[in-house]
């Protein structure tokens, strides 16, 4: 042990004297990622636990306060470094519900339990929100409570509350409320960079936008929580119209000294029985103008509605932009994070006389390490647009991304390339974990899941699956020529339709029907994904996948996976 002793020390001497005499000839190691402090808040949270990429881990304090390098991606969970994922988002100086959980419902229900919790174990004051020592530091008996929460999933979440014995839970609009106060418009809490917005170069940049409606509320006074979830795309279709029918609306904008230009966009949407019937005629053959019935084998069922693209309508001549709405606005950073609830907007087209009233809840962020800025919408249409005060007749939740490209034609990808973990919380209360590690023919899997009560070993475990497999069925961005590993944010925040039967001879493309397994169960399944982007090459925000039945019972769990190398 002596020996190995002398010779580290000799070892240490030997490479500080390399170090020195590489000092010397003037060759400089750069500074790495400076450590900040920065802020959760709804209110600011005191005991929710995070951990970084770089690997920092620990507790908000009473400020909110967390640490990270200035680039890392920070995790937010609640029930400490075994609990559930809840969030996940580029470091900067103040995170909100918004950008760590990246969609309305999400942000929202994120809020109800931050909030609730508070009523249940914080203190009176309205300036902090505190996390509850049981969930800091939980037992499996409190872990168990928490195997089916899903913050897509606002039952599961009062649940959950209510496990925990909170009775005063806080609602919708009231934690709309609260949010507006902690860092709202007229709250005084100043949000992002003093440096200029980069949306508003006029350097002949091109901007890229993707809108993704995910509900609608049809009937807001009398069904308000009966929401239309709405499919982008149907893998059961015959490939050719999968293909033309596949996507959301997007635009892309050309930012020049002469004005902002729209270049080309595609939003001819297709939807609800509307869909039905296109698809019906497209099978047919028919002409347009063709009306026929739905073809019973692409007709959804509560709580499910199409929501399709024509590509065919796909517009290439340039019309002039706007530079009056976010986030072509000239400023600084600091204006693309805003956050607005039940605000009357006028929505009336150019040239129209009378008004278009409706209301909009809208969360704004810019990420300044993705560069991504990121809407969230909640808009409420009114009976008589015209009247600002007459009833609900629907609602809408979107958001939309926009981005930069190097020509129109040009896309930003997700690369799975590396190691993706899925964390489920089982009924005992441990964890299992499931591992892909994806590379450039597939991925293969490892690790365990939840059965009945604990996790077990995987029943595929070490098996590799191709690209091709992979895009039969749940990954269904995968092994599409020259990007065969990679996703577009509109792939990772679709509603696909998929027949989960090609062990057994279905060919997906082909458009047969989905047939009945062996014991008679309907093997068609919608699958919800959700990702907000993080990270320097937006591989490190958290997917979430929703597996449901036709009339939207979800199958198992929400999983929640997240890439960590």
């Amino acid at each position: 042990m002596k020996k190995v002793s002398i010779l580290a020390a000799a070892i240490a001497v030997a490479l500080t004297g390399c170090g020195s005499d590489s000092s010397n000839s003037g060759v400089t190691t750069p500074p790495g990622p400076s450590t900040t402090t920065n802020k959760f808040i709804d209110a600011a949270v005191e005991g929710i636990y995070y951990s970084t990429s770089s690997g920092s881990k620990g507790i908000t304090n009473s400020e909110g306060e967390f640490t990270a390098k200035s680039d890392d991606t920070v995790t937010f969970f609640i029930g400490g470094e075994n609990g559930l994922k809840v969030g996940a988002a580029s470091n900067r100086d103040v995170l909100t519900p918004f950008e760590a959980a990246g969609k309305y419902d999400r942000a929202l229900n994120l809020a109800i339990l931050l909030q609730s919790l508070d009523n249940q174990s914080g203190s009176a004051s309205d300036e902090v929100l505190t996390i509850p020592d049981a969930l800091r530091e939980p037992d499996a008996a409190t872990l168990a409570k928490m195997k089916s929460l899903s913050l897509d999933d606002r039952d599961s979440v009062t649940d959950f509350l209510t496990a925990m014995g909170v009775t005063s839970i806080t609602s919708e609009s009231e934690a709309l409320a609260h949010m507006e106060k902690a860092f709202g418009e007229k709250s005084g809490t100043v949000r992002g960079s003093t440096d200029a917005n980069p949306f508003v170069a006029k350097n002949g940049q091109f901007i890229r936008s993707i809108m993704v409606r995910q509900y609608d509320i049809n009937d807001p006074n009398n069904r308000p929580n009966d929401k239309t979830m709405l499919v982008h795309a149907d893998k059961m279709l015959p490939k050719a119209v999968f293909e033309h029918t596949r996507g959301t609306p997007y635009f892309t904008y050309q930012d020049s000294a002469n004005g902002l230009i729209a270049v080309s966009d595609s939003d001819s949407l297709l939807s609800y029985a509307d869909a039905e019937k296109y698809i019906s005629c497209v099978l047919t053959g028919s002409s347009a103008g063709c009306n026929q019935t739905a073809h019973p084998d692409f007709t959804l069922n509560a709580p499910f509605s199409y929501l399709l693209l024509d590509k065919s309508k796909e517009n290439t001549t340039p019309k002039p932009g706007r530079y009056d709405e976010v986030p072509f606005i000239e400023g600084n950073q600091q204006i693309l994070n805003h956050y607005t609830p039940n605000k009357l907007e006028d929505d009336r087209d150019e040239g129209d006389a009378d008004p278009s009233y409706q209301y909009e809840t809208l969360s704004g962020s810019y990420d300044p390490i993705t560069k991504i800025y990121t809407q969230i919408r909640s808009k409420t249409e009114l009976n008589d647009p015209s009247n600002e005060s007459s009833g609900k007749n629907r609602i809408e939740e979107s958001l939309n991304f926009y981005y930069h490209v190097e020509t129109p034609s040009d896309e930003r990808y997700v690369d799975f390339t590396g190691s993706w973990d899925t964390t489920q919380i089982c009924a005992d209360g441990q964890n299992a974990v499931m591992r892909m590690v994806f590379d450039s023919e597939g991925a293969t899997v490892s690790g365990k899941e939840c059965n009945a009560n604990s996790p077990a070993d995987l029943e595929d475990s070490g098996k590799k699956y191709t690209y091709e497999e992979l895009a039969a069925i749940d990954y269904w961005w995968f092994n599409i020529s020259g990007r065969e590993s990679k996703a577009t944010l509109t792939d990772l925040n679709s509603v696909v339709r998929f027949c989960d039967d090609t062990d057994n001879g279905y060919i997906p493309g082909s458009g047969d029907k989905c047939p009945v397994d062996a014991n008679g169960n309907n093997q068609e399944y919608i699958i919800k994904w959700e990702y907000q982007p993080a990270g320097t090459n937006w591989d490190e925000g958290l997917l979430t996948r929703r597996k449901m039945t036709p009339d939207g019972s979800t199958t198992g769990r929400v999983s929640i996976m997240q890439k960590i190398n």
